[in-house]
């Protein structure tokens, strides 16, 4: 997968190839063969009682992509929006032993399976919390990073106010039926686009 991801240039920089090595996919995919855990592929986790999928495991090649643009350095403080548990376990790799990472979610069921999940893989230290997305999670606010690995139409206010001076926002926007990751960095209470890594 890792060789895989480099290839297509989803992974560009050797922390985010150390993360992708370091975490075992496998233990946020349960019931799912090697060969599906670990394809650059979604993994859906639950779906409602009508079959439409509400929440998976994103295919490693948007993540990559997604980690890449964060540039997350040792130490940073993390919100993760979205809560599968794998891209959590990246995101406390990247941010180190000092830093700290939080991920939220609205769905009871998610954020019990991503405790479970972390717990199963030992990132204790990661914060799993029940909580609408769209408010952010003030109470460990403010985050030099806030990932947002949910579908997003829009950027909600709470998002670039609990971010810290310096600090980026990655979201995966869906516009016009196509979904790209974008990364903001607010300045004087607007949002640029942040320079993507080369």
């Amino acid at each position: 997968m890792v060789t895989h991801l480099s290839r297509i240039g989803g992974i560009r920089s050797a922390p985010v190839r150390a993360a992708f090595l370091t975490v075992p996919r496998h233990l946020f995919t349960p019931g799912e063969p090697l060969h599906r855990a670990y394809a650059n592929d979604i993994v859906l986790t639950r779906t409602d009682s009508a079959g439409n999928p509400t929440s998976s495991v994103s295919a490693p090649g948007m993540q990559a992509v997604m980690l890449e643009q964060a540039q997350i350095q040792p130490g940073m403080r993390v919100l993760e929006i979205g809560s599968g548990g794998y891209n959590a376990a990246l995101l406390a790799e990247l941010a180190g032993r000092h830093g700290q990472v939080v991920t939220a979610d609205i769905d009871p069921r998610v954020t019990a399976r991503a405790r479970d999940c972390l717990a199963r893989a030992r990132y204790p230290q990661v914060t799993v919390v029940l909580a609408d997305g769209e408010y952010g999670v003030p109470g460990h606010a403010p985050y030099d990073r806030i990932i947002v690995t949910a579908g997003a139409w829009d950027i909600p206010p709470a998002w670039p106010d609990q971010l810290a001076p310096g600090g980026r926002l990655v979201v995966p926007l869906r516009i016009r039926g196509l979904t790209r990751s974008a990364a903001f960095e607010p300045r004087d209470g607007r949002s640029r686009a942040a320079g993507q890594p080369g």
